[in-house]
């Protein structure tokens, strides 16, 4: 299956309404009610998933502590973790209990194995659940020390879903070239003293979009969407 690309957006605002369709499009398909938050952080979709009538689980490590002081890069300075049923490295979730949804957003590129990852959550879903993935295609480095690949491509799911026999449901890049200067010229515009009219400096790089080759729209974009199903169960190994 062939991916597709989606631009002329903002990259979370577009994220998070994606996730949240998908959410509503494939539990219509499940006659099951189970879903496996993994990496859940601050539970963003757990309110989507109970008023559609889920058992909702969550997980995570619950390691990650925000400091500009000890560690580089971008922090979420006001996380709180709210409680999480499983308090785990993923690769430690029980396997005892299978899903019929699990859902795994922007959590990838904080993983050291992600190879290992997508297994566990093969093993972690019943036959003819869903599997739902974001990650980034390219990201700066945020909430660090746990931060470990700037992101995944589109190719990086096509080639482990056949390996695991994984049908793909559904594959995007979020975002193209011109998108992601616009989000960056923003944010190198942001200053913590906004001066008046500075930041719509970024909206004009959309002006160079009908200017650009295509192979230069195509190099860029805010990340990977994916909706895996479980055609089968996936032996431990």
């Amino acid at each position: 299956m062939a991916f597709i690309r989606s631009n002329y957006h903002s990259n979370e605002i577009y994220r998070d309404q994606w996730v949240k369709d998908r959410i509503q499009k494939y539990t219509n398909l499940l006659p099951k009610r189970t879903v496996l938050d993994v990496g859940a952080g601050l539970s963003p979709f757990k309110q989507s998933f109970q008023a559609l009538g889920f058992e909702y689980f969550s997980q995570d490590f619950e390691m990650y502590r925000p400091s500009e002081i000890e560690s580089p890069g971008l922090q979420n300075l006001d996380w709180d973790f709210p409680k999480h049923d499983f308090v785990c490295d993923v690769l430690d979730i029980p396997e005892t209990i299978k899903y019929d949804f699990v859902i795994c957003t922007e959590v990838f590129e904080h993983i050291p194995d992600p190879v290992a990852t997508l297994k566990k959550l093969s093993r972690l879903t019943n036959t003819d659940g869903y599997i739902l993935i974001t990650v980034p295609f390219l990201s700066l480095m945020h909430q660090s020390p746990y931060w470990f690949s700037s992101g995944l491509s589109p190719f990086w799911f096509e080639y482990w879903a056949h390996k695991l026999n994984l049908e793909i449901s559904e594959l995007e890049v979020s975002g193209d070239y011109i998108d992601l200067m616009e989000q960056e010229i923003a944010r190198l515009l942001a200053f913590k003293r906004p001066i008046r009219g500075v930041t719509r400096i970024s909206k004009l790089v959309k002006f160079f979009r009908k200017f650009l080759p295509l192979e230069v729209l195509e190099s860029g974009g805010f990340g990977t969407l994916c909706v895996l199903r479980q055609k089968e169960t996936l032996a431990k190994n």
